[in-house]
């Protein structure tokens, strides 16, 4: 069992999403990260790697990101999973790709 990342007392998902404002989890339509930990693919690189979060990575946005990944659900069937938006993806590489030179 994995305990999900906090900074202070806020509840942050492995991918970087601010759980405590997500309405799923405030209205306790969704238990948060660890119980998706074996079908989520952004808390096995995370582990992996050896991170907190996605956003703490070296490699993001990394083409996990990028490409998203498929997800089988019960409620909701395959999904593609992404969480940030392409532009999002694309302002980050760049602010990264700067900071590295």
């Amino acid at each position: 069992m994995f305990t999900m990342p906090r900074v202070g007392n806020v509840l942050i998902s492995y991918c970087g999403i601010v759980c405590e404002y997500c309405p799923a989890y405030r209205l306790g339509k969704c238990p948060g990260c660890d119980a998706h930990a074996e079908y989520c693919e952004f808390i096995k690189c995370t582990k992996r790697r050896g991170v907190d979060n996605c956003l703490l990575c070296s490699e993001f946005p990394c083409k996990l990101h990028i490409e998203g990944f498929n997800w089988v659900t019960e409620e909701f069937g395959e999904l593609k999973w992404k969480v940030y938006s392409e532009i999002f993806l694309q302002i980050m590489k760049k602010i990264v790709s700067k900071e590295q030179h």
